[in-house]
């Protein structure tokens, strides 16, 4: 599972990491659109919501090396 996915039942003890040695780097995130012209509205407002939540959740975890999300 993806780090995200299990960060709060491993920060209140419901899971633990098995094998953190095979862990696989971080890998960054990115929001991408596919369309053209200009952005609507209510994608840029998702965008701006999600990458602010995924920032907080990164630095919440220690994840975030401030290069990841922008």
């Amino acid at each position: 599972m993806l780090s995200y996915e299990v960060a709060d039942a491993i920060s209140v003890g419901r899971l633990q990491l098995a094998s953190e040695s095979f862990e696989p780097p971080p890998a960054p995130v990115s929001l991408v659109h596919a369309g053209q012209g200009l952005l609507p509205l209510k994608l840029r407002a998702f965008l701006a919501f999600a990458a602010a939540r995924l920032k907080a959740r990164l630095a919440a975890s220690g994840l975030s090396r401030g290069d990841g999300v922008s």
